[in-house]
């Protein structure tokens, strides 16, 4: 892990344009062999889906009965307002520009929240990497949480305050409780007129604080900036590098965007980085904290929430592209799974929470293309993955026809991933656009469908470890001005 985040660290000083050719195995002749063989089977799916004319069988078969003429009836106009959405945001996304960064003495106090839970050694790395960071110092304080931690991440946070002194705050409870209230309890304290979020796990760029608060600073109307995360692991198999590639389409293109809706409508400022207006958080931030859904508290998704309360109040967000941040990724099919979950039923509940208000007079701003992305999100959530489970129930019962056809789609729709992220990234890693389209169709399909079902639960699902003891919850200062960090 310390030789990663030193390779990191020396990534973001000689390569501010986080290049995917660095500290990834490109010239080695196994990967080399891996990116021509996926090259290799898109082509050869492609083409067999053609040559066998697939898609006019399937096409016929569909035709032949009523249950498949409707599914053609719905899915044909579907898929072409689908197409129409995904060239309009490209076009939005093309048009995009970050907000430059500020002059110094223009640079508002900020207080950053750092929620921990079961993080170990690399919650210290983060505090380090944010302690460093090039931003005035009397302009900046640090609020760690510890949200009840079973291993040894209150070592490591004591590590920090010790090096650092009274800029970092440290916070434990003896009891975990959740991360939205480990980040209430540093936005409750917080002086800083910028209430900055940073995940545990998270390294930020040496200027992604100054970044990050600029457009807040620009525009009085903008109450929130999410900022734009990169896979941190992204050596560690193929998943990390999977989600490499899609992340720069979730940020450098779905929120890029978004961000030119109305001036300025991201949906979800993303927990990694994000930068939230004091005066538009304060008002809400009792309601946000007891948020429910369908009767229970709403746990996960909380930087969701978070922009979701800030939009209601007519105000705009941003996506900052040069405030970046490098945060861990799942390795395992299991823990991606676990965190695609989350983001589905939180994704769920915002949905319905956006829907209670974008079609009033929210905001001054032109709410058209906020409305639209809004009805196209919405109607995402069900129908796209009742055509998939159709079509894999489909590729089952025949699938030299429609399994065929099925691999030929997941190669030519990934092909709009792979030529973005080849030209934004200048990288041969947007292969990796065509294997995550394989993968989350044949492996992730049920996700979103469970999620629909069981969006009543609202767990973190990940680091979860048996404590052994089971004290109340407790909260505890650590080191800040002189104190010594102790144990409640």
């Amino acid at each position: 892990m310390s030789t990663m985040l030193t390779t990191i660290r020396a990534q973001f000083s000689s390569a501010p344009n986080d290049s995917y050719h660095r500290y990834l195995p490109l010239h080695q002749p196994h990967d080399v062999a891996l990116k021509l063989g996926i090259i290799a089977f898109a082509m050869l799916a492609a083409f067999a889906a053609w040559q066998s004319d697939v898609a006019w069988q399937a096409a016929d078969i569909l035709w032949s009965s009523a249950p498949g003429r409707g599914f053609l009836i719905i899915g044909v106009p579907y898929g072409a307002l689908l197409t129409f959405w995904s060239f309009w945001r490209l076009y939005l996304a093309l048009r995009y520009q970050p907000v430059p960064t500020v002059a110094e003495s223009r640079l508002p106090s900020i207080t950053v929240v750092v929620p921990a839970y079961n993080e170990g050694k690399l919650v210290y790395e983060t505090l380090k990497n944010i302690a460093t960071a090039n931003y005035p110092r009397h302009l900046f304080e640090i609020y760690v949480v510890d949200d009840g931690s079973v291993d040894d991440t209150w070592r490591h946070i004591q590590r920090a305050t010790r090096e650092f002194g009274s800029r970092i705050t440290a916070l434990r409870f003896r009891k975990n409780r959740g991360k939205r209230h480990a980040l209430y309890e540093g936005f409750r304290r917080a002086t800083g007129d910028i209430l900055i979020s940073i995940d545990s796990d998270s390294l930020i760029e040496k200027d992604a604080l100054r970044a990050v608060v600029s457009p807040l600073v620009e525009d009085a109307t903008v109450g929130a900036a999410a900022g734009n995360v990169r896979v941190l692991n992204r050596t560690q198999g193929f998943i990390p590098r999977m989600l490499s590639v899609r992340y720069v389409m979730t940020f450098d293109y779905k929120r890029a965007a978004q961000s030119m809706m109305g001036d300025g409508a991201v949906l979800c400022c993303a927990g990694a980085l994000a930068a939230y207006r004091r005066s538009a958080v304060m008002p809400i931030l009792d309601q946000w904290l007891h948020q429910t859904w369908r009767g229970m508290p709403a746990r996960a998704g909380e930087d969701h929430a978070m922009t979701n309360f800030i939009l209601q109040q007519g105000m705009k967000v941003r996506f900052q592209r040069t405030a970046r941040v490098l945060t861990n990724s799942p390795t395992t099919y299991l823990g991606l799974c676990k965190m695609f979950l989350r983001w589905a039923r939180s994704n769920i509940r915002e949905t319905f929470f956006t829907g209670s208000y974008v079609f009033g007079d929210f905001r001054r701003e032109s709410k058209l293309g906020i409305r639209f992305n809004f009805l196209m999100g919405a109607v995402g959530q069900v129908l796209p993955y009742l055509f998939l489970i159709v079509a894999l129930a489909l590729a089952i019962a025949m699938p030299s026809v429609f399994g065929l056809k099925l691999l030929g789609s997941c190669a030519l729709g990934s092909l709009f991933t792979v030529v973005f992220f080849a030209i934004r990234e200048r990288s041969s890693e947007a292969v990796f656009g065509v294997m995550y389209g394989m993968y989350a169709t044949l492996g992730l399909f049920w996700v979103h469908p469970y999620a629909l079902m069981t969006c009543q639960k609202s767990v973190w699902l990940t680091r979860n470890k048996k404590r052994t003891d089971h004290t109340q919850p407790r909260l505890t200062m650590g080191r800040r001005h002189g104190r010594q960090p102790r144990l409640a």
